[in-house]
This record gives structure tokens, sequence and C-alpha cells, in this order.
């Protein structure tokens, strides 16, 4: 940043030694600025930083190469508040996904309540579990599961569309279910079939599970979407986190020693460290 601001400062001196600040500097619109190839010679100060704005999602890693800045996605499915603050308070992007009652459940829960509240206040993105049955699921269902999401709980940020299809031919089944949920607010979506989907599936969600699956399946991360996908993987070692975080570049991953039949009803013996390799 240091160097950014020097660099900054050097050329705004040669403007106005040359005098192409002289008269003309204004900064925040663009006086007199090049904008769709209509040619002039004054720049305005706010474009020199438009283009560090690009990567305020990126950085770089140790061999100078740009990276996904990435954050971890948490299938939050115990009950449990001491493990519920960890998340809470961890230092890290998060999304929670919330999971009552295979979905909102049928009454309120005040101390989910409390834990969305939390998340909410502490800059965290906890969604709400919405099962789709791989597109088989009645839609009126699915619609009827995030209406009672907003009543019940609406502090909740977004939506974790479990069971998804990855064929292209239930494609329109999540683009109405994408609208509908965008019909209520700008509501982060996240789909998960498990799998590296259709790339059409891109353009619906904000972001793809491209893998869950235990870790003998790791060989089958494909994080060509790097910045809209994640990666959930259970019954891993500490030393094989760590190999998945470094070899694999998806927006958000979840790595955890638990395991079958529900790998996700606590946190990972390394949840600390996990946290610190994926900073």
């Amino acid at each position: 940043m240091k160097k950014i601001i020097i660099f900054f400062m050097f050329l705004l001196f040669l403007g106005c030694k040359k005098g192409h600040f002289k008269e003309n500097l204004n900064v925040g619109n663009g006086v007199s600025n090049s904008i769709n190839g209509v040619s002039n010679k004054y720049l305005s100060t706010t474009d020199f930083l438009v283009p560090f704005s690009s990567f305020k999602n990126k950085i770089k890693n140790k061999n100078n190469e740009t990276k996904v800045k990435r954050g971890i996605i948490i299938p939050v499915y115990f009950y449990d508040k001491t493990l519920w603050d960890k998340v809470i308070y961890a230092d890290i992007d998060e999304i929670l996904i919330i999971n009552p009652f295979n979905g909102p459940g049928d009454n309120i829960d005040s101390n989910y309540e409390e834990f969305i509240s939390k998340l909410v206040l502490n800059s965290k993105k906890p969604i709400g579990y919405v099962y789709t049955k791989w597109g088989n699921r009645p839609i009126e269902e699915v619609k009827d599961d995030i209406d009672r999401w907003l009543v019940f709980y609406p502090d909740i940020k977004g939506f974790f569309l479990d069971e998804a299809a990855s064929g292209n031919d239930k494609i329109n089944y999540y683009i109405e279910i994408k609208n509908y949920i965008k019909s209520k607010g700008d509501y982060f979506i996240v789909l998960n079939p498990g799998v590296t989907p259709d790339k059409s599936y891109f353009d619906i969600a904000d972001n793809i599970v491209v893998l869950e699956n235990n870790i003998s399946a790791v060989n089958d991360i494909n994080c060509s979407y790097s910045d809209k996908s994640s990666v959930i993987v259970y019954g891993a070692q500490e030393s094989q986190m760590e190999e998945i975080v470094k070899k694999y570049d998806c927006k958000y991953v979840y790595v955890t020693d638990d395991s079958l039949p529900n790998p996700y009803d606590t946190l990972p013996n390394y949840f600390g460290e996990e946290i610190n390799a994926l900073k």
C-alpha cells in the first residue's frame, strides 16, 4: 500500500508540473477524462484509484500470483452455544448454513434468533437451509420454506439450496427459485449440487458448492469459477486440510475431521488452524 501511495503522489506531481492538473483538477468526477474512446488529455485523481479497487477481493500469494481472498462456509448442524460462539467470533469471512429442522421448522426458536442476530452483528453471513431434491421437490414447497425463513428469522442473509441439480435440464426450476428469492430482497444464494454443475448455474447462484464429499474425493475439486465456488470436505486429518487449502483456490472452503452419519454435528478439532490457513 505504501508503494501505491508513493506512486500516486509521483503521478500527481508530474501532472501538476506539466500543467495537466493546473486548471482541470476536479476530484471525483473525471473532468475531461477519456471514456469509451472519447479522447482527452486530462485525468482526474480518481482515474488512478479505480484500477486498484478491482482487486478488493484478491490477494497475492508468496509467488506473487493473484488468488481469491477466501473465507469459510460452515454447515452449523449442531445446537451447542459454546461452538456457536466459536463461529461468531472467528476472525474470517464466514457463511454459516443454519438448519433448525431440515429447514426453518414450524416454529421460531429463540436460541436461533439470538444466534443469527449475533452473527449479523459480527459481520457474518447466516443463510437458511432449504432442500430441493435435485430439482424434484414441488417448487411451492421450496417457496414456502423461503417465506417461513423470512418470517421466523428476518435477519437471515441468504439461502442454501441443498440437493441441487447439476444438469442443464433443471435450470429453469432454479431460475424460478432465484427470481423468487431476489424478489424478496438482495439475498445471497448458495447452490449445493455437491459436484461441479453445468456452467449455466453460475449465472444463477452467488456461490456453488462444487464438491461436498469425504476426503477420498478431493481430486474431483474443480475451482474453475474460483470466486463463485465452495468446497466442503469431511473425514480429513489436519495435514490433509492444509493441503486442500494450499492447493485449491475456491472462494469458500470448509474441511473437517468429523465423519458420517453427520459430519457437521461439531467443529473440527483443528478449527483455529483452519481459520489461520485460509487467511
